[in-house]
């Protein structure tokens, strides 16, 4: 894949990527991916739009570390970001995520980055169908404006049928600090 002006150096996103990581919560803090994340597109320029289940501590890390100015880091808890009305909507979640684009452009920032848990599906028992059909869609959203889409899954939650499910909706995959081709995507991704 040809390398981009704005690629993001430290992860090695190009502008539209939707990429999944996996990590396990017994042994590894979420924190530490997404920390390194924000802050690098917080450096770059970027708004960012964080969905995790621990927001304090993402936001305290990263204003130790990195002195973002006003609005350009939003850091929800992932039930606040994916269930605004106490469900998960595909619609409502895919018009937030194209609206938050179009309003960092509109502001001038660099890109728009967004990383998300997405451990709040089991817990909150959200339609896998319906989560799977979003994920699809985020693929579609055309980078008329650069945005890179994060999705984290914790193998310690999400079964085998899920992770399949995960593979196929996401176009790359991040692994041990690489980016590498998800040879499992499927263009239309959606569960059986």
């Amino acid at each position: 894949m040809a390398t981009s002006a704005v690629q993001d150096p430290g992860f090695g996103f190009v502008p539209g990527d939707h990429v999944c990581a996996f990590y396990s919560s017994r042994r590894n803090p979420l924190d530490d991916i997404v920390v390194d994340f924000v802050a690098n597109g917080l450096q770059a320029g970027s708004k960012v739009f964080c969905m995790v289940d621990r927001p304090s501590q993402v936001r305290s890390r990263i204003l130790a570390e990195l002195g973002a100015e006003d609005g350009m880091l939003a850091v929800l808890t992932a039930n606040e970001a994916y269930l605004p009305d106490g469900h998960f909507s595909k619609d409502a979640f895919i018009a937030a995520i194209t609206t938050k684009i179009a309003e960092a452009s509109a502001h001038g920032y660099a890109s728009f980055r967004a990383v998300g848990d997405e451990s709040f599906i089991v817990r909150n028992h959200v339609d896998r169908k319906e989560w799977f059909a979003a994920e699809a869609e985020l693929n579609t959203i055309v980078p008329e404006f650069p945005h890179f889409f994060f999705c984290l899954y914790d193998l310690d939650l999400f079964d085998g049928n899920a992770v399949r499910h995960v593979l196929r909706t996401h176009p790359r995959v991040y692994v041990n600090g690489i980016l590498i081709g998800n040879p499992h995507y499927q263009a239309d991704g959606l569960p059986a």
